[in-house]
């Protein structure tokens, strides 16, 4: 790893968690894509919103580009969130704003421009995103998918140097996630953009992820990359990888 790490947990034990886990050591530095992945019910969201700052840990410590994460104050933790962008599965978008305005709203809300300059930067977001939507069209009216698209267009218009979401795919889209997934890898390599991500779209995770993390009764298991998942002899992976019934060439 070259420089300091984005992401340093040590120890880490997110609350809630089933069974005994094993504390989380980890780091991940500038420009890397990590991606968590495991059956359904063994904390994967508990373990990114932890890694997140979203929710305290109940052992260990966590750093994000630099910041302690223990004992934030309220301040603190808000300029942490300009930095550390967080993009859950209901992430809300205002349902009286159009799709332009609820991407352009946090920028305005932090004063990060003009209205001129954030609405261009916001139209550019969206564009590269392959927005093909009505720009003033209500969430109601939008599809997940386009919600979607709008809630991540939110969080990089902040311009963070850290991104955890969960779940970026309509799993029902066999064929659609190819341009998001080319998003992801944009993003790591123009913006150097440090990126941890809940997904059970195995073949994005094949195809991009440089670190796997993969969730278990036992904690987190650190992969580097697909090649050392799919050899892993551990009794979960191969179960998963089963149950999953998925080969690459």
């Amino acid at each position: 790893m070259v420089g300091a790490p984005r992401v340093a947990a040590r120890g880490l034990l997110p609350a809630g968690l089933p069974g005994d886990p094993r504390p989380l050591d980890f780091a991940a530095g500038g420009g890397t894509l990590s991606c968590l992945v495991g059956p359904r019910g063994c904390g994967k969201t508990a373990w990114l919103r932890c890694l997140a700052a979203i929710d305290p840990p109940v052992a260990g410590t966590l750093s994000l580009d630099g910041c302690d994460c223990g004992g934030l104050s309220l301040d603190a933790w808000r300029r942490l969130r300009l930095r550390a962008a967080f993009l859950g599965p209901t992430t809300p978008l205002l349902s009286v704003l159009g799709a332009l305005a609820n991407v352009m709203l946090p920028a305005q809300y932090h004063r990060l421009g003009t209205n001129d300059a954030i609405r261009r930067k916001a139209f550019g977001l969206l564009e590269r995103l392959g927005w093909e939507g009505p720009l003033d069209a209500l969430p109601a009216h939008l599809s997940r998918h386009q919600r979607r698209l709008l809630a991540l267009a939110r969080c990089l218009i902040l311009d963070p140097v850290i991104l955890f979401v969960d779940e970026p795919f309509d799993m029902s889209d066999v064929d659609g996630w190819h341009p998001l997934a080319d998003v992801f890898a944009e993003l790591r390599r123009d913006r150097g953009l440090t990126q941890i991500v809940i997904t059970h779209h195995l073949p994005f995770v094949h195809r991009h992820a440089d670190r796997i993390l993969f969730a278990c009764p036992g904690g987190l298991l650190d992969f580097a990359g697909w090649a050392p998942l799919a050899a892993s002899d551990d009794p979960d992976v191969r179960a998963f990888l089963k149950a999953t019934d998925v080969s690459f060439a």
